[in-house]
């Protein structure tokens, strides 16, 4: 079998690392793998880690008069079995090159956004691939609103290597002092790239208010982005710049989740959070908006909380309920990491997405 992935994406986030283990994946197989990507994907260095040949064309620049012939070009060489689009732009782009190439065609929905019906929206899950897989219901079902069929749709979940995230907070001590955290605080931490849609203007307003009644209270804002100078303009005007801490991207993302009491993740729109899975594993009690996948990782009440999306109140308040009760924490943390290690384990990824590509390609299981 010889598949062909298709990313227009040039950073590094949770798709990539999805993508990265479908490799691994299909690589254990013996099926060969090709990716296709844009000039500058940092994905590249990985793919070429593995040994998986590397093909580029100009993804990001739609309007580049050679770009269709360097995506049909790509495609008469690799002569795939099957394609695999890894995003909305690669399925767009690289679908309409490939309308007339036989290979079977899939793609992976990964944020909850609106598919809007028509041209511009649920055609592209109809007309450029055979096959959609949906990451988390709520994205399944943003993809039937869009005029997608069940039939062509699968829900497959996320997963990670539980390995590394095990027992983390073990090492609370060592990671506080390397972040710069007094080791009796009272930790909240956001692992994400800081954009509107992650939310982390709220979770500031949502500190604000539970800020007077915790003293030794923390936040920390692990991550890059646009809205790193926005955010600490707004943790001044609240008077909170010395207890809000944003240092940008922390390597290793370990330190970040060894540290924390509680983890919360803000978002607008989402997909199944890898950050949030990663929070599982550690153990960490979750506060999170209802966003996308957001409420199929967390249980409300026994892993952790589900809020209303932009609501500060409702963010502080369950928040506030962790910070004062540890043992409600510990107790919900822990039933967080058996549930991750049921639904969100890379080991029930591959076969999965495994499945729908024998489908697709009429080839048996081994």
């Amino acid at each position: 079998m010889r598949l062909l992935h298709v990313l227009a994406e040039t950073g590094y986030s949770g798709g990539e690392v999805q993508l990265k283990l479908l490799l691994e994946h299909f690589a254990r197989l013996g099926w060969e793998n090709h990716v296709l990507l844009a000039p500058g994907a940092k994905f590249a260095a990985a793919a070429q880690a593995m040994g998986v040949v590397v093909h580029e064309a100009p993804l990001r620049r739609w309007w580049r008069p050679d770009l269709w012939w360097k995506l049909r070009a790509c495609f008469r060489r690799v002569q795939p079995d099957v394609m695999h689009f890894a995003c909305g732009r690669s399925l767009l782009l690289g679908g309409l090159a490939a309308v007339r190439t036989p290979a079977k065609k899939f793609s992976i929905r990964r944020i909850d956004y609106p598919v809007r019906r028509g041209l511009l929206g649920g055609f592209r899950y109809t007309a450029l691939c055979d096959h959609t897989i949906a990451i988390c219901d709520a994205i399944r079902d943003r993809l039937l609103a869009g005029g997608v069929s069940a039939a062509r749709i699968t829900r497959v979940y996320d997963g990670l290597d539980p390995t590394p995230w095990t027992g983390l907070r073990s090492g609370r001590a060592a990671s506080r002092a390397k972040l710069g955290i007094a080791a009796d605080a009272q930790v909240i931490s956001c692992a994400a790239v800081l954009r509107p849609r992650k939310g982390q203007h709220v979770l500031l307003d949502a500190f604000a208010l539970l800020a007077a009644r915790f003293p030794r209270a923390v936040l920390l804002l692990a991550g890059g982005g646009t809205e790193h100078a926005r955010l600490q303009q707004q943790a001044e005007r609240l008077g909170l710049a010395a207890r809000v801490l944003i240092p940008g991207p922390v390597k290793p993302v370990f330190d970040v989740y060894a540290a924390s009491d509680v983890f919360t993740m803000p978002s607008f729109h989402e997909g199944l959070c890898n950050a949030c899975l990663e929070a599982g594993f550690a153990g960490l009690p979750q506060v999170v908006s209802d966003a996308g996948g957001n409420g199929e990782i967390v249980v409300d009440g026994v892993t952790g909380a589900v809020v209303p999306k932009g609501d500060a109140k409702s963010l502080a308040d369950a928040l506030a309920r962790y910070l004062a009760d540890p043992a409600l924490g510990d107790a919900h943390g822990e039933a967080g990491r058996q549930r991750c290690l049921a639904n969100f384990t890379a080991d029930r990824l591959g076969p999965e997405v495994e499945a729908v590509v024998r489908r697709l390609a009429d080839v048996p299981s081994a």
